[in-house]
């Protein structure tokens, strides 16, 4: 193909891996989100859903925060040694309380 064809970019197609490799995180850097601001209100109604479920042994969905997708977990809570754990059909993850963005009773 020749630049004059009007693609430009697909005539320099050439990139070199060291090149390739800081393109590459510099596009994970770009997709990092910071964590939100959490409403009071907010902790309220998930306090709440989370003490029902602790109760009565209901499941629950679980919106953790990461930098680039955040994660949900479902099943059911439980407390241990002063934690929060979620049994999944994986197994038991700890939920680190700092990362929480949603808790949402399941059906």
């Amino acid at each position: 193909m020749r630049i004059v064809d009007g693609n430009i970019f697909e005539a320099m197609r050439l990139v070199l891996p060291e090149h390739r490799e800081v393109m590459k995180r510099e596009a994970v850097a770009a997709r990092r989100r910071k964590m939100p601001v959490v409403s009071e209100d907010a902790w309220s109604e998930m306090e709440y859903v989370l003490q029902e479920a602790l109760e009565y042994q209901l499941p629950v969905a679980v919106s953790l925060f990461h930098p680039l997708e955040d994660r949900v977990l479902i099943g059911v809570p439980s407390t241990r040694n002063g934690g929060l754990f979620l049994q999944t059909a994986e197994g038991v993850d700890r939920i680190e309380m700092s990362k929480v963005l949603n808790i949402i009773a399941c059906e």
